[in-house]
């Protein structure tokens, strides 16, 4: 009985409130409207005049065009993003590569890195044959107006003793920084993975 009583209290409050029309929610002619803007079109003119590049997707591997070699003695290596985004870009590049960070100073702009050319194998290789002796480079990134160079030169003798502790380093290794850079290149350019 209670439920029924209930019910009927439910659908009396409901037909109470739908009763009568409130026109003050119907009525628009108080509504703030748009401003009229003036266009100096004529009857035939074209309806779109943006002239706006959506940026491409890229579907393969590295920067391509975006990254390129300098022509200039020594060497350096020049890639069209900021500062920020090649500092990212390389260490990413660097780790593809398998060439070992040894050690970095964002502030500065500086990584160093252990590398012997011959290290086909990267950092497996280096175990696998005690006769590959590595010598840290000193890559510097450096922002050059829209772009980033790098360049690389081989780190003095205390920096390279004190950053292969555990590796053999021969003091008489080429300056093979120019290699380097070749092939930190290559992997920008063609091999470089989101």
């Amino acid at each position: 009985m209670q439920t029924i009583v209930k019910s009927l209290l439910l659908a009396a409050a409901l037909v109470s409130c739908g009763g009568a029309e409130d026109t003050r929610y119907r009525n628009t002619e108080m509504l703030e409207r748009p401003p009229i803007l003036p266009t100096n079109r004529q009857a035939g003119d074209a309806d779109c005049c943006d002239d706006a590049v959506v940026p491409k997707k890229r579907y393969k591997k590295g920067l391509g065009d975006d990254v390129y070699l300098s022509k200039s003695a020594p060497l350096q290596l020049k890639i069209k993003q900021t500062f920020e985004n090649a500092w990212l870009t390389l260490g990413l590049a660097l780790k593809q590569s398998e060439i070992r960070i040894t050690d970095q100073e964002r502030d500065k702009g500086l990584y160093y890195v252990a590398y012997h050319p011959g290290n086909i194998l990267g950092a497996v290789g280096s175990w696998l044959k005690d006769e590959q002796k590595a010598a840290v480079y000193v890559l510097k990134v450096e922002p050059d107006g829209t772009e980033t160079k790098i360049s690389a030169v081989i780190a003095s003798a205390m920096e390279q003793s004190s950053a292969l502790e555990k590796d053999r380093y021969d003091d008489d290794a080429a300056d093979d920084a120019e290699d380097l850079l070749y092939n930190v290149f290559e992997t920008l350019r063609d091999d470089l993975e989101d």
